[in-house]
């Protein structure tokens, strides 16, 4: 009886693992229904682009992220109302505007840039936030350049 009982406990332990590790399927993601009003913003200010992806982020903005026509990785935001709150364009370390480099050289100029993009907020001077590794410990830091040159931490 108790070899019948460990047995029994033993087959079902292990048909409870074989389950465990059969594959779910995935499950696709719904598309994104965007409002016609926000494509149409979207669509007038940046004319000519196709395969925009959409998303939703937490505050329930529609963001776009797509490929610019100088071939750089950007997204847009917009609210509910179809204005923009934002854009974002993320630049190749080794090709920052000319401003960018020459604001890091006097207090940064043996720090490594590892991320730029260009952020534009309606309202707002553009702005360019760069991510350094500074001194030999190779610490993070952030900054936020302005297009005339002044840095800030």
């Amino acid at each position: 009886m108790k070899n019948a009982l460990l047995i029994l406990c033993a087959g079902l332990m292990l048909s409870v693992s074989a389950q465990a590790q059969t594959k779910k399927k995935k499950v696709a993601e719904p598309k994104l229904s965007v409002p016609e009003n926000i494509n149409a913003s979207f669509a007038s200010q940046n004319a000519g682009v196709e395969n925009s992806k959409w998303s939703k982020n937490y505050t329930g903005n529609y963001v776009a992220s797509f490929t610019n026509a100088s071939s750089l990785q950007q997204s847009a935001e917009y609210n509910a109302k179809g204005d923009l709150v934002k854009t974002t364009t993320i630049y190749d370390i080794n090709a920052l505007p000319a401003n960018i480099t020459t604001a890091l050289q006097p207090g940064y100029a043996d720090a490594k840039v590892t991320e730029a993009s260009k952020v534009e907020v309606p309202g707002v001077a553009p702005f360019y936030k760069v991510k350094v590794e500074v001194g030999e410990n190779k610490k993070q830091k952030q900054l936020l350049i302005s297009e005339e040159g002044s840095v800030t931490e």
